[in-house]
């Protein structure tokens, strides 16, 4: 059976299943056989675009596939993304990103990365990569600083700052021209050309020599020493090479690139599985990002626990092995809907809606901290909101009361380390009686 035979069961079966809940729109899985393939001309890799929808709280998700050869005869172009963060996270092989350059704006910044490493990329920064690497790219359409990307039907922002060497008159022709502005669809089918955003930089300079009758003017730090001796910084990486590297600019907030080292690994009592928390900062445009490791036996002896995050999508990216997600468990108001789901499938988790996995997989997971619908979950220090539906059993009493009670809702930071316990939102969930038409003749003479 072919892949494309594959993806049309599967999207049959999927939609079906969604039909059952139709207040809830959009997709609950994006199947990796149903994503679109493009070969990137600025990027010169080949990439998979996943297909979101204007109800998803993410801009773009792609799989890359960069190789070294590129580096030589066909380098990434440089380019910036403004308004929002770019997160890429390095699933197989080894690489540099290189941020800054030509422009005066922001002094060039060097991070090597391997596997298993989040790479962040600040906002309206520019950046390339090298190397050979595959991973997954992403970013939110709304940033934590409420600032849409893009536009509502093009939410992926490119500003391009140079014009790399290609081998062919065909691929020089089809780079965008420096300075050049285009927003993409998430599916980079289409996109959009506005005018710059930014035509070029100015450092006006310090002329104080000029003016000698201010000679008893003292004249102040350089302004990058005055951020950094002056901004207390969250140190999401004990990587001193790359605290050095971030010091270049300290007006940019927070990490460049988190290391294996900085993601200590910890146990999910509530889901039965290992997982390592991004550390996370004020700064990210994410709340969370979790690789999350569970076992098959977990599903007889330590079950999922069913829960949901109001306000806010999960999304959830099978790196590898196979299972199922059943939503609605615990909540009257949703019908039942479960998807098989295994390596490449972005799992799409709808807010407000529980949640339970089953099966053996890797998976990283994580959300936004501003929705597409300008909500904001949780607080700024606890952006992670989650809330309660069941107690499943655990073989020890020491599991079982790590668990939290149905009706419990809490607030915890991006590296599940504290938690505020909040009132529970929901005091009771019914379903309206439609059927007393017979009540009112004068209103419903039918």
């Amino acid at each position: 059976m072919n892949n494309n035979t594959l993806g049309a069961m599967n999207w049959q079966q999927d939609r079906s299943e969604s039909a059952k809940n139709p207040l809830i729109p959009g997709a609950r899985i994006l199947r990796g056989e149903d994503a679109r393939h493009v070969y990137v001309n600025s990027s010169a890799s080949m990439q998979r675009f996943y297909a979101l929808s204007e109800v998803n709280d993410l801009g773009l998700f792609s799989y890359i596939e960069k190789k070294a050869s590129t580096d030589g005869d066909r380098p990434w172009a440089t380019q910036a993304h403004p308004d929002i963060n770019l997160y890429v996270y390095i699933l197989k092989g080894t690489g540099t990103v290189v941020l800054g350059g030509e422009d005066q704006t922001f002094e060039q910044e060097s991070y090597d990365f391997v596997e298993q490493e989040l790479v962040i990329v600040p906002r309206g920064v520019p950046y390339r990569f090298t190397g050979e690497w595959e991973g997954i790219c992403f970013h939110v359409r709304a940033s934590v600083f409420g600032t849409a990307a893009g536009t509502n039907r093009f939410p992926h922002p490119i500003v391009t700052l140079d014009k790399p060497a290609r081998p062919t008159q065909e691929e020089r022709d089809a780079l965008h021209e420096p300075a050049s502005y285009v927003c993409m669809d998430p599916l980079f089918s289409v996109g959009i050309q506005g005018e710059p955003v930014v035509k070029g930089s100015f450092k006006p300079g310090n002329l104080l020599a000029c003016r000698t009758d201010l000679a008893s003017v003292q004249e102040g730090m350089e302004a990058n020493s005055l951020y950094y001796n002056l901004t207390p910084v969250d140190r999401q990486t004990k990587n001193e090479r790359n605290l050095d590297q971030a010091r270049k600019n300290a007006a940019a907030l927070g990490a460049r690139v988190i290391k294996v080292a900085d993601s200590p690994s910890q146990y999910n009592a509530n889901a039965g599985l290992k997982q390592t928390c991004t550390p996370l900062t004020w700064t990210d445009d994410i709340a969370i990002f979790n690789l999350a490791e569970k076992k098959a036996s977990s599903d007889i002896e330590r079950p999922f626990d069913s829960h949901s995050h109001p306000d806010i999508e999960e999304y959830k990216f099978i790196v590898s092995g196979s299972g199922s997600v059943t939503l609605g468990l615990g909540d009257a108001t949703c019908e039942i809907e479960k998807y098989e789901f295994k390596a490449g499938d972005l799992v799409i988790l709808p807010r407000g809606m529980p949640h339970v996995d089953a099966g053996e997989f890797t998976a990283v997971y994580f959300h936004a901290k501003h929705s597409v619908f300008g909500k904001t979950p949780g607080s700024s220090l606890y952006p992670h909101m989650a809330y309660v539906y069941t107690k499943p059993p655990r073989p020890t009493q020491e599991e079982r009361d790590a668990l939290y009670d149905p009706g419990t809702c809490l607030l915890m930071n991006s590296r599940e380390t504290h938690a505020l316990h909040v009132p529970n939102p929901i005091l009771k969930v019914d379903k309206l009686d439609q059927g007393m038409k017979h009540l009112r003749p004068d209103l419903f003479a039918e």
